[in-house]
């Protein structure tokens, strides 16, 4: 989706998604799925959970604590690294302004249908 950075995935709380190590290369080798452990630090040295092997990786029923960066190696080299964040997407504003009388300040209100994915910033610029 337009917003997101190259190397991201985006994925629904209860939805599938199957990330993928390398579109082509040899069918011989080893390929590796680590996670980095929620919380850890993300420079090197971070503490890893190792996960299946094989050149893609199914994640089922994805739940918001699923979020975090996957790499995938040969060897112990790293080949690929995604960042996988599992949100609702936002709803589209629905904004409405208002002036009580001539002399008080413009309310702005945007009513939620749901309760927006943790995590959800929204900025109103007028």
């Amino acid at each position: 989706p337009p917003g997101l950075s190259r190397g991201t995935v985006l994925g629904r709380p209860g939805a599938n998604v199957t990330l993928t190590c390398q579109d082509k290369g040899p069918v011989n080798v080893t390929v590796s799925w680590q996670v980095e452990e929620r919380g850890a630090a993300a420079a090197v040295g971070g503490r890893s959970r190792r996960l299946a092997e094989g050149n893609t990786l199914l994640l089922r029923r994805l739940r918001y604590e699923d979020s975090g960066r996957y790499s995938c190696y040969v060897g112990g080299r790293l080949l690929r690294s995604l960042r996988l964040l599992v949100e609702e997407p936002p709803e589209t504003p629905r904004v409405s302004c208002y002036r009580r009388s001539h002399d008080k300040d413009v309310l702005c209100e945007w009513p939620l249908r749901a309760k927006p994915s943790p995590g959800t910033r929204a900025m109103l610029w007028v």
